[in-house]
């Protein structure tokens, strides 16, 4: 499962990461700890995004687009 989380991982960190380190150094609280809070919650959210909604995103695409391809032959 660790392995699901790379990729959301890797799409959210640079923005929402970003985001979330700057607003918390407004508000000042320390590099260093801003750091690692930014850390753990980038990790959290990846692996909510991997394990709650990239399986229902799925099943959706699944039920939907993903039932009109064509068959292999």
């Amino acid at each position: 499962r660790i392995g699901l989380m790379t990729y959301p991982l890797y799409l959210i960190h640079n923005v929402v990461g970003a985001a979330i380190l700057g607003a918390l150094m407004r508000a000042g609280v320390p590099y260093l700890l801003s750091v690692v809070i930014v850390a753990a919650t980038m990790i959290a959210a990846s692996w909510l995004i991997a394990i709650e909604a990239e399986p229902r995103i799925r099943l959706l695409l699944d039920h939907t687009v993903f039932r009109y391809r064509l068959k292999a032959a």
